[in-house]
C-alpha cells in the first residue's frame, strides 16, 4: 500500500473504467459552463479534492480509496453537461468493461490464478499457526514486516512495532531499518528500544524491496532479512528460533 501508482498502470482501468481517460475533459467543459453560467456545475472543493486524491494515489496505493470515493460522487456532475441521457448510458456502459473484466478474473479465475489463491490461502494459515505461539496475558511485542503487522497483531492480541500501513508511521522505519541492516548491534538496539520479545521473519527478497524503497536504499545482500529467512542458523544469541512453517521463521528475544 506505500507502493507508487504510475499514471500509466492499467490498475487505473480496473478501477474506474475507461472514463478516467476522459475526465480531465469533463473537467474542462463543466469549468467553461461554470464561466458561461456563472454557476458552477461542478463545486470547486470536490475539483480539488479530486485532483489532489489523484496525486496522492500516484504517491501511496493507499489514497486509492478515497480518490475512488471522490470519484464516484464527482463523476454525475462531471457528466452532468451532457445533455443526451442515452449518450451519458451508453458512455457509462461502455466504460466498464475493464471493471467488468477485473471482477470475472476474481469470481472465476484460470487455474493459475486459482494455484496462486490457494497458496496464499496456505501462507495464511501457515502465519497465523505462529501468530498463535504470541498469545500471552502479558504484553510481548512483535516486529515483522509492515504489511503483515496488523493480521498477525490481530490474531496473536500483541502489539506490532510496525502496527498498520495507515498509522505508527516510525515504526515501519524502524522495521524497516531492522530488516535491511547488516550490523547486528543495530539490529539489537533497535528491538531493545521497542521491548521487541518475538521477531518474525517472512519473504525475505520481498522485505529487502519492501524495506529498501520505504528508506530509499538497496538492501544489501547480508542483510538481516536474508540471514533470518534463509539462514537461521546463523541468527545471533539473542534470537533464538522458537517456531518456523515453510514461509515463516518465528525467533524469540532472548535478554542477555
Amino acid at each position: 500500500e506505500l507502493a507508487h501508482v504510475s499514471p500509466a498502470n492499467p490498475i487505473w482501468l480496473r478501477w474506474t473504467g475507461y472514463l478516467l481517460l476522459v475526465t480531465p475533459f469533463l473537467i474542462w467543459i463543466s469549468t467553461i459552463k461554470s464561466r458561461r453560467e456563472c454557476e458552477r456545475t461542478t463545486p470547486l472543493f470536490v475539483l480539488v479534492l479530486l485532483v489532489a486524491t489523484y496525486a496522492l494515489t500516484v504517491w501511496q496505493t493507499r489514497w486509492g480509496y478515497f480518490f475512488m470515493l471522490i470519484f464516484a460522487l464527482a463523476l454525475p456532475r462531471l457528466l452532468e453537461p451532457i445533455k443526451s441521457r442515452a449518450a451519458v448510458w451508453i458512455a457509462f456502459s461502455l466504460s466498464i468493461f475493464p471493471i467488468l473484466r477485473d471482477w470475472d478474473e476474481k469470481l472465476w479465475p484460470n487455474e493459475a490464478q486459482l494455484a496462486r489463491r490457494v497458496a496464499q490461502r496456505n501462507e495464511s494459515v501457515q502465519l497465523r499457526d505462529i501468530a498463535l505461539v504470541l498469545r500471552s496475558p502479558e504484553n510481548h511485542p512483535f516486529l515483522a514486516p509492515w504489511w503483515l503487522s496488523p493480521e498477525i497483531a490481530y490474531w496473536s492480541g500483541q502489539r506490532g512495532v510496525a502496527g498498520s500501513s495507515h498509522e505508527s508511521l516510525p515504526g515501519i522505519e524502524d522495521s524497516a531499518l531492522f530488516f535491511v541492516s547488516q550490523d547486528w548491534g543495530t539490529a539489537r538496539k533497535l528491538l531493545e528500544n521497542h521491548k521487541v520479545a518475538w521477531v518474525i521473519a517472512y519473504d525475505s527478497e520481498r522485505a529487502a524491496q519492501n524495506s529498501g524503497e520505504i528508506l530509499g536504499i538497496s538492501a544489501p545482500q547480508q542483510a538481516v532479512c536474508f540471514v533470518l529467512d534463509k539462514t537461521p542458523t546463523r541468527a545471533p544469541p539473542f534470537l533464538v528460533l522458537a517456531a518456523q512453517s515453510e514461509d515463516a521463521k518465528l525467533y524469540r528475544m532472548v535478554t542477555q
